[in-house]
């Protein structure tokens, strides 16, 4: 589970709302901000994700080793979603939960886990309200 502390956050957006702005125009750029954060994870091949198991690694010699993104099909189904006040990045491949929990024989790799990602995110969409609020 990821803890995360967004009462800066929280208040900007309540700084909004009493005057009155809707922030649902916000929400395809910050979808699109967390769709950045996952790419970032996948090319730093995680935070603290397992490396390959050998038998894997034997059974693509020849080719790269990168975890999660060999053939790119996870990574390139990764998708901006958003509503009137909300915004996600989702995985659109049929296999990307097992990846997300782990399974008995797979170890978990969740690329929805931003880890050190998080923080310049929300600092970007913190900035973005900020902005929002002056204008």
């Amino acid at each position: 589970m990821i803890h995360v502390d967004i009462a800066e956050l929280r208040a900007a957006v309540e700084q909004l709302q009493a005057k009155g702005k809707a922030i649902g125009h916000l929400m395809p750029t910050v979808a699109d901000m967390l769709v950045t954060s996952v790419s970032d994870v996948y090319e730093a091949e995680g935070p603290g994700w397992r490396d390959l198991a050998e038998s894997t690694k034997l059974a693509r010699r020849g080719t790269s080793y990168k975890v999660l993104r060999d053939t790119g099909v996870m990574a390139g189904s990764t998708a901006p979603g958003n509503g009137p006040d909300w915004a996600e990045a989702y995985a659109g491949a049929a296999y990307a939960d097992f990846h997300s929990r782990g399974t008995v024989n797979m170890p978990r790799r969740d690329p929805f886990d931003l880890g050190p990602f998080m923080d310049d995110v929300l600092s970007d969409v913190e900035a973005l309200i900020l902005t929002e609020m002056t204008t």
